[in-house]
């Protein structure tokens, strides 16, 4: 009879990364060698089932089974732990080196590896302090090597345009031949649309989570549910997740509906660090036309633009008002106010200048809303017949012998652009230093900021146009101008809605004396077809 029996519990792991590997790694593989091994010898008795870890990495130890055996060995009720191998046990060096060198021994706990012929009892203390440690340095290597492979393959396929989300975004779904395409899910997608084309209609992201509800569509997580998916989310707050502000505003703002797949925007500082931080977006990875989109670039970006205003309404209103994030003040160029005013039986509604409300540094600007409608109305009217001239000049261009006709240089423009936005970028950056110098005041320094970030952005917006118009251009030489297209389709319009507005239109200015401009989106790209078409204008004797 031995001296001393010691009451022994086995340990297993095994990790996500370890269960592509060979059986010999298994959970039962490990049982097995732990069991016929105690079998094998008189002093040692197995007291317990055995305390297993599946599914979890070695570099931490903040797994649920280990904690149970610790608890049980702080309790007294162990004496002995055996494992397959080191690498079983852990795979992070300095924490496997601390419990198997110092923990272990303090609270008088027998380790035993069978594999590496580690036995804490009849070791040789000298070889062991550089063998172990050794052997701990290696498996926390492998840790670092597997870690390193899968974050190589996730970022070559996220490059590659591949989805290697869990879950699909709602809307899509993993294509069942090839789990990482995403394709339409027939099933929810006009949702999406339908989203997208409220908005643009004028209803609040509130008001449409609601009609979403009463309508008794799923919400993303319960439709994730209805499909057998297993998930879950913080942001359910009740037995049946609804729709919400928040899940409303998330579809609107997410560019997978546009075809652009952006990933890696959460990950890991190291193998060892398991807490999981947002990135910065430049560090994300995107990927155009990687799926069939949803919705059109121009809907989402006019979507995008009117989420940065001021969208508010009252609360007996399901949408917003005709103008509502469109008017600004021509000097100021804050937003105009909308003012309801009762005269017996009728209602005069007219726009005040912000600005002048509040502090009354500025002139009211005030303008009635009929005024401002029949203005806006016929100057786009005009806007839209200029276009469609534009197009018959193009055409006619596009009619004459290829020797005749000058390429559309779009590498002229991009370059153009990308000039007007290094030189805004410039002046913006020397705001500051104007500031401290004395040149501009406090509110001078706010007040261009503003403009130039605004002027910056609009700059980046065409020029994502213009690019992405270059690779529409046809082998024959013909080009695909969607922004054309987008004002024909509204020639026969009978009155104005946020529709329209949306679709043409960047902002209105109401400056003195009843005077309205109109900013108009696409302006660079309408201008720099001007001169094009000018260009032309004595071989087609036009003029514009």
């Amino acid at each position: 009879m031995p001296d001393k029996v010691y009451r022994t519990a086995i340990y297993c792991r095994l990790s996500r990364e370890d269960g592509d590997k060979v059986e010999s790694n298994s959970i039962a593989s490990q049982r097995a060698i732990c069991e016929d091994y105690i079998a094998r010898h008189e002093d040692l008795e197995l007291v317990c089932e055995p305390f297993v870890d599946d599914g979890y990495s070695g570099v931490s130890f903040n797994r649920p089974q280990f904690k149970k055996l610790e608890e049980a060995i702080r309790k007294g009720a162990l004496d002995c732990i055996v494992v397959k191998d080191l690498s079983r046990f852990s795979r992070n060096y300095i924490d496997g080196g601390r419990y198997i060198e110092k923990i272990f021994p303090q609270l008088g706990i027998r380790f035993i590896a069978i594999n590496d012929a580690y036995d804490s009892l009849t070791g040789d203390p000298q070889s062991d302090s550089f063998v172990i440690p050794f052997k701990n340095l290696i498996n926390d290597s492998y840790c670092k090597d597997i870690s390193m492979k899968i974050r190589s393959s996730l970022e070559v396929k996220q490059k590659s345009g591949e989805f290697v989300g869990s879950f699909a975004p709602y809307g899509y779904m993993k294509s069942p031949e090839n789990k990482n395409q995403l394709i339409v899910d027939e099933a929810v997608s006009e949702y999406v649309q339908m989203i997208f084309s409220m908005y643009k209609d004028g209803f609040s992201i509130g008001r449409i989570a609601k009609r979403l509800n009463q309508m008794g569509v799923l919400s993303p997580m319960e439709y994730k549910h209805s499909a057998g998916v297993k998930f879950d989310t913080v942001f359910k707050t009740g037995d049946t997740a609804k729709w919400t502000y928040k899940a409303v505003q998330r579809i609107l703002t997410n560019e997978v509906y546009i075809g652009v797949l952006a990933q890696g925007k959460r990950g890991t500082p190291n193998y060892k660090v398991r807490v999981v931080k947002s990135k910065d977006e430049s560090e994300w990875v995107k990927v155009e036309n990687a799926h069939e989109a949803l919705v059109s670039y121009e809907d989402f970006m006019a979507v995008k633009v009117m989420m940065q205003r001021d969208m508010r309404c009252s609360p007996d209103q399901d949408e917003a008002h005709l103008f509502s994030g469109f008017l600004f003040c021509g000097d100021c160029q804050q937003p105009m106010i909308r003012k309801t005013v009762p005269s017996k039986t009728k209602k005069y509604i007219y726009y005040v200048c912000s600005t002048n409300k509040h502090t009354r540094t500025c002139s009211p600007h005030s303008i009635a809303a009929k005024e401002v409608e029949e203005k806006v109305f016929r100057a786009i009217h005009d806007q839209i017949e200029l276009v469609i001239n534009l197009e018959h000049a193009l055409a006619m261009i596009e009619r004459l012998p290829s020797q005749s006709r000058k390429a559309f240089n779009y590498e002229a423009q991009i370059a153009k652009i990308e000039e007007e936005i290094e030189r805004y970028q410039k002046l913006k950056l020397g705001l500051y230093e104007n500031f401290i110098g004395g040149v501009i005041d406090k509110s001078e320094y706010f007040e261009f900021r503003s403009s130039y970030t605004k002027i910056i952005e609009d700059k980046q917006e065409a020029l994502l146009r213009v690019k992405k118009e270059m690779k529409q251009t046809v082998t024959t030489g013909t080009t695909e101008r969607n922004w054309v297209t987008l004002f024909k389709q509204y020639e026969n319009v009978e009155e104005l809605n946020r529709r329209v507005l949306m679709s043409l239109v960047d902002r209105i200015l109401i400056h003195e004396n009843h005077a309205i401009e109109i900013v108009f989106k696409y302006r660079d790209e309408y201008q720099q077809t001007i001169e094009y078409v000018l260009g032309y204008a004595d071989e087609l004797d036009i003029a514009v």
